[in-house]
Formats: C-alpha cells, sequence, structure tokens
C-alpha cells in the first residue's frame, strides 16, 4: 500500500508551504534571504538490489537552500544604514561572539559605538588619528571628541604643507609710481625724539630711549617696548601727554597699510596658529625694473610687514615664457607675538610661525592679474556635525571647519560556501565548517562587494513567485492527500471481499 508515499509526501508539502510562507512573511525584512525547499526521493535499502523493478517510498527534505542574490538598494535617511553591493557580509560582535549579517541598519550607542537594533556592534579597522590602520577587526566607536586645530605648515596628512598660491601676474604691469616702503621700525632714538618734540626734558627723553632699547634688547614686543618708554617717562616726572608721546612712538609701523600706489596687486587668505586662531595673511606683488621680476611682500592681520622674515629672498623672476625662473618656495617666518601685540591682545599660540609658501603653476602673461588658486593646510578646531561611509567602508567624520577625519573602517566577511552557514534569526549567521572559514577584507577588495551609505538591501523575496509557489505546493498537498483516499477506497474494497 502506498500510505508511506503520500504520507511523505504531505509531510515535505506541509515543510514547502512552511518555506514558502517564511519568505512571504519577511517580504520586508532588511537583508533577508529566501529559502529554497529541496526535495528528494525516498528508496528502501536492500542488500541484494531490486534492480528495475524498484519502487520508491517517497519523498523527503533534502535541505533548506537558502537564495544569496542581491536585494534591491533603497534610500533612506540614516548616514548609518549601509547596503553592500555584492558579497559580503557585515561582522558583528557581541561581547566577543562573532556573527555575520546583511542588515545594514545600525546607529550609534550612547558610548558612539555602532550597533543594530539587537545591540551588536559593528565591526571593522581602527583609525589613528585620521589613518585607517588594517588590524583584527574590532567593534567601531565613533569619537565625539573636538577635531584639534593644525597650524599652518604642519598637517601631515595634507598632501602639501603651507601655503599655495597659484596666480596669473600681469607681463605689461610697470614699476608702481610710488616706491615700495616698509613700515616704520622705531628705535630708541626716535622715540626719544618724540618725547622732545612734545615738551619732554633731556632726563625723560634718555629714559624713554634707554627703556624701549632694553625691552627690544630683551626680545619684547614692539608694544611692550612703547609701553616700556611710556613708563620710563612718567617714572622721570614727565607728563601724560610726553609719555603718550613716547608711546606713539614706539608703535609706529605696528599697524601697516601700504600706499595702494606702491604695488601691482594683492591677494589674502586666512591661515591658522597652533591654536586654530585664523590670521589674514596679504601678499603684495611689487614690479621691479628688472624684467620678469616681482618683489613679494607680506602682513598679517594688517600689522607691520617687519613682523614676517622671508627667506632667501622676496624676489620672484620669471623667464621669457612667463614661467617662474626663481624664487619659489619662499619661507616665511612670522613673529606672532609682535603681531598680537601690535593688535592689543594676546591668543596663548606658539609665537612664531614658520611655513613655505610655493607659488608653483603661477605665470606672467600679458593678461590680466588672477587668482587661480590659494590653499593652505591648516585649520581651525571643529565639531563632529555628522557621519558619511564610503564605497571602501571608511566612515569619515565631518567637522564644523570643513574638514574629514576618518573614523574607521567597515570590514566584509565572505564565505567559500554561504549556504553552509547557520541561521541564528535577527538577521544572523553563524560561522560553520560546513561554510568554511570567514574571508575578511575591506569592502571592494578581493570578491566583497562594495557599500552605500544611507541606503539599506530589501529582501530579496519575489512576492509573485512566492505566491505562485504557495499555490503549487497546495495543489502538491492536494494531491498527496488524494493518494491516501485513493489507497482508503482500494483498502476498503478488499476488506469487503467474500
Amino acid at each position: 500500500m502506498a500510505f508511506q508515499q503520500a504520507l511523505s509526501g504531505l509531510n515535505v508539502a506541509g515543510k514547502a508551504i512552511d518555506v514558502t510562507s517564511h519568505n512571504i512573511a519577511n517580504a520586508s525584512t532588511v537583508g533577508f534571504k529566501a529559502g529554497s525547499a529541496h526535495f528528494a526521493d525516498v528508496y528502501a535499502a536492500s542488500l541484494n538490489g531490486a534492480g528495475a523493478s524498484q519502487i520508491g517510498i517517497g519523498v523527503n527534505l533534502a535541505a533548506v537552500q537558502q537564495q544569496f542574490t542581491q536585494g534591491n538598494i533603497t534610500a533612506t535617511n540614516n548616514p548609518l544604514d549601509i547596503s553592500i553591493n555584492g558579497s559580503g557580509f557585515f561582522r558583528m560582535d557581541t561581547n566577543g561572539a562573532v556573527t555575520f549579517t546583511r542588515s545594514g541598519q545600525f546607529h550609534l550607542d550612547k558610548s558612539g559605538y555602532i550597533i543594530n537594533d539587537q545591540n551588536m556592534r559593528l565591526t571593522g579597522y581602527p583609525a589613528q588619528a585620521g589613518i585607517v590602520v588594517p588590524s583584527t577587526p574590532q567593534p567601531l566607536q565613533i569619537s565625539a571628541s573636538d577635531l584639534a586645530p593644525v597650524a599652518t605648515g604642519t598637517n601631515v596628512s595634507s598632501p602639501f604643507r603651507g601655503v599655495k598660491a597659484n596666480l596669473q601676474l600681469d607681463s605689461r604691469a610697470t614699476e608702481p609710481e610710488v616706491p615700495w616702503s616698509n613700515a616704520a621700525t622705531p628705535t630708541g632714538a626716535t622715540v626719544a625724539t618724540n618725547v622732545t618734540a612734545n615738551g619732554g626734558s633731556a632726563a625723560e627723553a634718555a629714559a624713554a630711549l634707554a627703556a624701549y632699547d632694553a625691552a627690544i634688547a630683551g626680545a619684547q614686543t614692539q608694544a611692550q617696548a612703547a609701553q616700556a618708554a611710556y613708563d620710563a617717562v612718567i617714572g622721570a616726572g614727565g607728563t601724560v601727554l610726553e609719555a603718550t608721546a613716547a608711546r606713539t612712538a614706539g608703535l609706529a609701523g605696528a599697524n601697516y597699510s601700504p600706499d595702494p600706489q606702491s604695488y601691482s596687486y594683492s591677494t589674502a587668505l586666512s591661515i591658522f596658529d597652533t591654536l586654530g586662531n585664523a590670521h589674514t595673511l596679504t601678499m603684495f606683488f611689487e614690479k621691479t625694473a628688472a624684467s620678469g621680476e616681482w618683489n613679494v611682500h607680506f602682513t598679517l592681520d594688517g600689522t607691520s610687514n617687519n613682523y614676517i622674515t622671508v627667506t632667501p629672498g622676496n624676489a620672484l623672476t620669471f623667464n621669457t615664457l612667463g614661467q617662474i625662473a626663481s624664487g619659489n618656495p619662499m619661507s616665511l617666518q612670522i613673529d606672532l607675538n609682535n603681531v598680537m601685540g601690535a593688535l592689543g591682545t594676546t591668543n596663548g599660540a606658539d609665537p612664531v610661525m614658520n611655513f613655505d609658501i610655493d607659488f608653483t603653476g603661477t605665470t606672467q602673461f600679458g593678461s590680466s592679474f588672477g587668482t587661480n588658486r590659494l590653499e593652505q593646510d591648516g585649520y581651525t578646531a571643529g565639531n563632529l556635525i555628522g557621519l558619511s561611509v564610503g564605497k571602501d567602508g571608511v566612515i569619515l567624520g565631518r567637522y564644523s571647519n570643513g574638514q574629514t577625519f576618518a573614523q574607521g573602517q567597515v570590514v566584509l566577511a565572505n564565505f567559500t560556501n554561504p549556504n553552509g552557514l547557520q541561521s541564528l534569526g535577527n538577521n544572523q549567521w553563524n560561522e560553520t565548517s560546513a561554510s568554511g572559514p570567514a574571508l575578511v577584507g575591506a569592502p571592494n577588495t578581493s570578491s566583497l562587494g562594495v557599500l552605500s551609505s544611507s541606503t539599506v538591501e530589501e529582501s530579496n523575496v519575489d512576492l509573485t513567485s512566492e505566491l505562485v509557489s504557495l499555490i503549487t505546493n497546495q495543489r502538491n498537498y492536494q494531491a498527496n492527500a488524494q493518494s491516501i483516499k485513493t489507497q482508503d477506497q482500494v483498502l476498503q474494497t478488499l476488506v469487503n471481499l467474500r
């Protein structure tokens, strides 16, 4: 009798309906991979064999294989929603226990770790000082600390150091009508002269002279020296008017603006000190009598150009093709203490700024002056304002100062036999001996797919196909039930024989 075959058919058809129903139930589950029921026929074992007349005894469920095909990619508003386009799994960590998933719905916990809805932590390569360091994957943690400032000329992560200036200087320019005049450089003698001119005595003038020169010799700023002269005049019995005359003479040239008729072209950019304070560096280009030669003068924040030392010199020369022949680059040393003193303030940064100005690409053609590009490598401090994930899995922090800084890199894992993975629920799989070991690497390397931020991978369930399968499995179930009914009728006929 065929009851066994029919019963096995009912059992398998029921399981096939279960698989199909599970697929349908997870049609909206992010990262879900549809399963497919595989069947196999069953024959009774025989030592002698049955030859061509052997009749099978039914069917069994050979396996439920998941289909690791690509799901559709859908955009979201969460930058930490990540989809995988291609092969691979996210590697998750739960107190050291590692699992794998295709669901990329992530967010941050209170400690800054990237987690999923089950509080499992996404793993990857850490970053040190903005540079990803491939090592043993570990839970990725986003630092909320402010990005420390970097002074111009000291950025080790920049493709260049200092300032890059790409300009166009007009070869038709002539010498300025007014000769260039540097900012005044006061001395004790000029301070004393101003004291006398304002009614001060010889003793008061001598006191101002000695105090000013001693302060300068003691490496004090021009502003400090001017104040020392002021105090010396008061100490010598002078009036406030006479003391003010000493201070005014001592500060001569500290705040400086060159005559616009003494240069041909100027341009400016912001640079940064060690505490991230911005300063305006202005460059003035003066055409000389020599063919193709320009003198470049510098000021910082509108203070004396004497506070900036230029080496080996400030002459920039061009050949007959309009290309730089000599004078590039120029090294600047800025006395920031004097600059701050002239502005009547302090900022606590390193008192000396050193960096190069690279004029590579600057030309001297017969066309108007122009600034093609001005850039520098420093920046002020910044707050973390956003995150993004690149195709290569690098997590970039975006800061309020316009900088981006790597916070780490997401890794992916692949397997020789993904169908050997053990399903754990919650969109997680576990490595088994059948799957083979996890092959871990950065996205878009080897056989691993690429990542896309602010997107998720939808379930790869095809609802139309699943509904058709449901109908088919229902018919199979009904057919096996009919087989039992037929066998029952045959048995009843035998029982009724007289």
